[in-house]
């Protein structure tokens, strides 16, 4: 019987072949993290995709009036790193094994190499990006609209719409790009 792919399951995968998910896998470096050790930082500028084979992380973003908050905790079959994979800017969060953890690491520069060879699992893998991070930003935009609405701020609310309506426009990185508050993204 065959070894499964680690890939197979994993949501930036999906409908991919045997083959495909092969061809992927075989372009990622395995890396093992032991509990504790920070996967990748805030600021930091590496261009990798990671997908979680097992183990946990926290994904921590440091806030400058809050300290740190964990933003989130991964498990086995999730993925991360995959906004400044496809968008080149700095990790604006931390990534920290919360144990012992196995990742497989994709490259931005292997990346574009089976993009340029016309992989059809390079293509496939930037389709399901473009569904996922547009979830991620349609439940934020919920989230927000939320929390307007609770506060009832009309300062708040016009921030938020300049901030939205910039967000339509091309840039090719978020400097520039102003959040609600003021506070510039990319900074």
């Amino acid at each position: 019987m065959a070894t499964p792919n680690p890939l197979q399951d994993n949501i930036l995968c999906a409908g991919m072949t045997a083959a495909e998910l092969t061809e992927l896998a075989g372009a990622c470096g395995e890396q093992a993290i032991g509990a504790g050790h920070v996967v990748l930082a805030a600021g930091d500028q590496q261009r990798r995709l990671y997908f979680l084979l097992n183990g946990t992380v926290q994904i921590e973003l440091e806030t400058p009036r809050a300290g740190d908050r964990v933003l989130a905790e991964l498990s086995a079959g999730s993925v991360f790193g995959e906004s400044s994979f496809f968008h080149s800017a700095l990790h604006s969060a931390t990534v920290r094994a919360v144990t012992d953890v196995t990742l497989l690491g994709l490259d931005r520069g292997r990346y574009e190499q089976l993009r340029e060879a016309r992989s059809s699992a390079a293509l496939l893998l930037a389709a399901n990006a473009a569904d996922l991070l547009s979830a991620r930003l349609q439940q934020t935009d919920h989230f927000i609209i939320e929390l307007l609405e609770a506060q009832q701020d009309v300062k708040n609310h016009a921030a938020w719409k300049k901030f939205r309506e910039k967000l339509s426009h091309h840039f090719s990185s978020a400097k520039g790009v102003v959040a609600p508050g003021g506070m510039a993204l990319g900074d």
